[in-house]
């Protein structure tokens, strides 16, 4: 009887671990689980040279089909199937190489970028959203992080609005802290 119920009991536990376990699947993995590959291209809505203002300093990010670069690091874009993870092995071959998908979280349409042999963690997220900002209608670059997607740059096309605006959050984006 008595072990009945450890068995009754670690079965609950089990239920409860693994039912916590699934609810918390991050939404990049629903995401990714309804394709089958990668993305071959960056969207064009994103693509473009933006410019961001953060701690005194002005930052490009250059963004093409395959491949997005800054001020100190370039990102290759690659496909695989979305269930392959390379093996990380003692040689890194391909530390720029990186893998992106289309997600949808609150109804905003997101692009997460994750490293090559990156299997879990959020990565970086982009999405190209319109404000009205002195009269007038820009795109602007949104750069999102984290498992709650908060907000951490901006980019403009044009220097003077990414200074004059680079600690300037938009009323909807979540931030950290």
């Amino acid at each position: 009887m008595k072990l009945r119920r450890s068995g009754m009991l670690l079965l609950l536990v089990l239920s409860l671990v693994l039912g916590l376990g699934m609810a918390s699947t991050s939404s990049n993995q629903t995401a990714y689980a309804k394709a089958k590959y990668t993305m071959k291209t960056f969207p064009k809505s994103i693509r473009g040279t933006w410019y961001s203002y953060q701690y005194h300093k002005m930052y490009r990010i250059k963004i093409t089909s395959k491949k997005i670069t800054g001020s100190d690091f370039t990102n290759r874009l690659h496909s695989r199937k979305v269930t392959a993870y390379p093996k990380q092995s003692a040689k890194v071959k391909h530390p720029s190489w990186v893998t992106a998908g289309m997600m949808t979280v609150n109804h905003e349409h997101w692009v997460n970028v994750m490293g090559w042999y990156q299997s879990a963690g959020a990565g970086d997220d982009y999405r190209q959203v319109t404000h009205k900002i002195g009269g007038s209608q820009h795109s602007i670059l949104q750069m999102a992080g984290g498992a709650g997607l908060w907000t951490y740059a901006h980019g403009y096309h044009s220097k003077h609005l990414a200074k004059k605006y680079a600690n300037h959050y938009f009323k909807g984006e979540r931030k950290n802290g």
